[in-house]
């Protein structure tokens, strides 16, 4: 039957056109990718043994100075239970590797992929060849570092701990000590409490017994003006007497000089009378003095020569 929908004219030939395309880039992909992965390229195999195969897996790739160079492509039991493990190198760099070449299990960084690495052989020496053995080093794992250097850490760190709990030492001794002081300290806060409310009553009392004496000296002093005031009123009219009386003696002084001057012969019954009044102004200014208000009032005569007329 012959096809008359011009939809549909040749479209077996598109559809076998479309799978063919589809094959060819398909085959294409996987040519590609076997080069990408070195299928393509020619190899040969080496391997070695270890005693256990912690760590290894099939496809862990194999470098050589930082490149790939192959893969490990079988693990297997050999006759006396150690592991073999089987090595797909490209043929390329089996130059560099040689019989003193070593293969370590590695880890690229702290945290990276686990990879076999085959150190660079002496150039002099025999290259190995398929199917022959390569040594292995066998390299410290991180665990195992990492145990190392944090043995001593605590080691240490048990030690101090030792030394913290021992009942005997300075620690525990020390704490002791201070569960003592802190206990001591409480009771000499309490007693200090209780000082502390003696003392507030002891200085209430004397606050009261001050004031009380405040009042009685407040008292006392109005009692000594008053006195004062008394003293006052009775010193000044002594004191205007007494300086009357010298006025009095100082006159009559001057009068007996001038008798004297006068009268010769009078002079000595004048001067006696004078040296009477005299005495008797001295009796009185001494008895004055010897009063307790007036002498706070007299200054101390100085001493000094006195000089007296002279008379031929």
């Amino acid at each position: 039957m012959r096809e008359t929908d011009p939809r549909f004219i040749g479209l077996k030939k598109k559809v076998g056109l479309f799978f063919i395309i589809a094959i060819i880039g398909i085959i294409t992909t996987l040519i590609f990718v076997g080069i990408e992965r070195g299928i393509f390229k020619s190899k040969y195999r080496i391997y070695f043994t270890v005693d256990k195969g912690t760590g290894f897996f099939e496809g862990m790739p194999v470098k050589l100075s930082g490149f790939k160079i192959g893969k490990i492509e079988t693990l297997s039991l050999d006759e006396n239970a150690r592991v073999k493990v089987g090595l797909l190198l490209f043929k390329k760099y089996q130059k560099w590797i040689r019989q003193d070449s070593k293969a370590i299990l590695t880890r690229e960084g702290l945290i990276g992929e686990s990879v076999i690495a085959v150190t660079v052989g002496d150039l002099n020496k025999q290259a190995i060849t398929d199917g022959e053995s390569i040594g292995y080093e066998k390299t410290k794992g991180l665990d195992e570092i990492v145990a190392e250097d944090v043995r001593p850490l605590v080691i240490e760190i048990r030690e101090i701990v030792r030394y913290i709990n021992d009942p005997q030492g300075d620690i525990k001794q020390t704490l002791g000590n201070l569960k003592t002081l802190s206990a001591d300290l409480h009771t000499t806060r309490e007693n200090v409490d209780k000082l502390l409310k003696n003392t507030d009553g002891n200085i209430s009392n004397v606050a009261s017994n001050i004031s009380k004496t405040s009042k009685d000296i407040g008292s006392l002093a109005g009692n000594v003006d008053k006195a004062i005031s008394n003293i006052e009123r009775k010193i000044i009219p002594a004191i205007d007497s007494l300086g009357r009386a010298i006025d009095n003696t100082e006159k009559a002084t001057s009068d007996i000089k001038s008798a004297v001057e006068k009268s010769a012969p009078k002079v000595p019954s004048l001067l006696n009378k004078g040296e009477d009044t005299l005495d008797g102004a001295n009796d009185v200014v001494k008895s004055l003095k010897k009063v307790w208000p007036i002498r706070l009032f007299i200054e101390e005569p100085k001493e000094g020569l006195l000089y007296g007329d002279s008379y031929e």
